[in-house]
Parts: C-alpha cells; sequence; structure tokens
C-alpha cells in the first residue's frame, strides 16, 4: 500500500481502520449524503492476486463513519476541490455530497459536490 495524500493527525490506528479495517462500508451507501468529513487518506493498494494496482479514497466522517471508493469521477473532483481551495490560500471545506450522475450508456457513477 502506498499513501498518497492524507489529513493531518491520522493515527497508525486511523489508518488501519480506514484501509484495512472491517467497519469499512461503500461511499455509494452514502449516495444523497452530505458527509462533514474528520479525515481522509489517498492510497493506491494492489490485488495480491492479480497485481492489479487501484486508487483508493476512505473517509472517516465526524460521526465515525468509514467509507471508501475506487471511483475516479469522485476522487478527481474532491482532489480538484482540495486543490482549488489550497491555490486560494483557503482552509479545504469538511462538508461534501456524495451525489451520483449517469452516463450516456446509463451507468450510474458517483460524483463528489461541495455541501
Amino acid at each position: 500500500m502506498e499513501i498518497i495524500k492524507r489529513t493531518e493527525g491520522l493515527t497508525a490506528g486511523d489508518m488501519y481502520k480506514m484501509t484495512k479495517g472491517s467497519e469499512v462500508r461503500k461511499l455509494t451507501d452514502a449516495k444523497g449524503e452530505v458527509l462533514n468529513i474528520r479525515h481522509y487518506i489517498l492510497y493506491q493498494d494492489s490485488n495480491p492476486e492479480t497485481g492489479e494496482i487501484t486508487t483508493v479514497l476512505s473517509i472517516m466522517a465526524d460521526n465515525g463513519g468509514l467509507y471508501a471508493t475506487n471511483s475516479k469521477t469522485f476522487i478527481r473532483n474532491f482532489n480538484d476541490i482540495q486543490e482549488m481551495f489550497a491555490n486560494a490560500g483557503e482552509p479545504a471545506p469538511t462538508s461534501y455530497k456524495v451525489n451520483s450522475a449517469r452516463s450516456k450508456n446509463g451507468r450510474e457513477y458517483l460524483v463528489c459536490d461541495l455541501a
């Protein structure tokens, strides 16, 4: 596992819970909800059977809920928001809405929006 980016103040225990813990839910379970994010970690992990590398965003909400996604669109949106605020010299927002959209083929995918 390779950590790409994370919030400050994460303990080793938090990182384990967010990356390997059994309580992590799919982010699709929070579709339509606003998540107040306490911590996040963006990491890459490889499948031991296939060797395929996957980028995952794991979130710890203020209520203690743990969510993870490998949705490229959601991760790109989240990173774009983080970068825009950093470039403006503003603190990153902590509230994000988990939305979904449909592709031209009718496939549903996750979208990250500011709450």
